[in-house]
């Protein structure tokens, strides 16, 4: 399938022009949101060398930008077909030392942009079955979320919160959306060159990967690819991680010190 309508948020990001990059190569139309509106700007006229692409200056955390990007969606292409949210903020501090505020901002730039652009959109996709002769969706929503969804890390408190608020996220949106055969599902990152990464040592992440290498965006982005393709028609609300194997040493890990005692 080609030629969808494709709003990737989160599109500034390294894993989000990824996956913009990806839709474009296979032939899809996409909007890129962000609030970089520099590197938007030159993605933007990168990806229109080679198909079609617009972009919108917005943040996933409010109701109105929201809403300006799905309208630049609709007026550049008619329709919406899929989502991408790539959109994703780090913090680390002492759990300790957390302030309420700092908590809020995480779960607000984590979780809740990432609930009021899942329910926007899916109010969308029912619009457009509505007004449709079929009586099933084809659309699509990927996730990007962490593998702190499922593992922690103790200076990332509020992060791991809202990934795993994320991961179930994605799974009651899946639920409850499957009577209109829209899919909604989720790629969890581990150590990945991106954005999030500038503040970790190379060497010491990629010791917890099994495949001992750090991944590339596009890794990522071709799981993202897939979940929302017509290859994965029969998938909802599930999680690929594409970690290196990362979660498979971390359970391992635990195995071992649980029957160690």
């Amino acid at each position: 399938m080609t030629n969808r309508s494709v709003i990737v948020a989160g599109a500034a990001s390294a894993i989000g022009s990824a996956c913009a990059r990806r839709f474009i190569a296979n032939g899809d139309r996409v909007v890129l949101a962000d609030e970089d509106e520099e590197t938007l700007r030159n993605l933007s006229e990168e990806l229109s060398a080679k198909g079609a692409a617009v972009f919108v200056t917005a943040g996933v955390s409010n109701k109105l930008a929201v809403h300006n990007i799905i309208a630049e969606a609709l007026e550049a292409y008619g329709a919406v077909d899929a989502l991408v949210n790539a959109k994703m903020e780090v913090d680390s501090g002492e759990f300790l030392e957390l302030t309420e505020e700092s908590f809020d901002a995480a779960i607000s730039a984590n979780l809740r942009g990432a609930f009021i652009l899942n329910q926007a959109v899916c109010r969308q996709f029912k619009k457009q079955l509505d007004a449709s002769v079929s009586d099933s969706s084809d659309a699509a929503i990927v996730n990007i979320m962490s593998v702190e969804a499922v593992t922690v890390a103790a200076d990332r408190v509020a992060f791991a919160v809202a990934q795993g608020g994320l991961h179930q996220l994605t799974k009651a949106v899946a639920l409850a959306m499957s009577p209109t055969g829209v899919r909604v599902n989720a790629v969890g990152i581990g150590a990945i060159k991106s954005d999030y990464m500038k503040d970790f040592e190379f060497k010491s992440a990629r010791e917890t990967v099994p495949l001992n290498r750090i991944g590339d965006p596009e890794d990522p982005a071709e799981a993202a690819f897939f979940l929302a393709s017509p290859a994965a028609s029969y998938i909802t609300g599930q999680t690929i991680f594409v970690d290196g194997g990362r979660l498979v040493r971390s359970g391992a890990a635990d195995y071992v010190e649980k029957n160690s005692d």
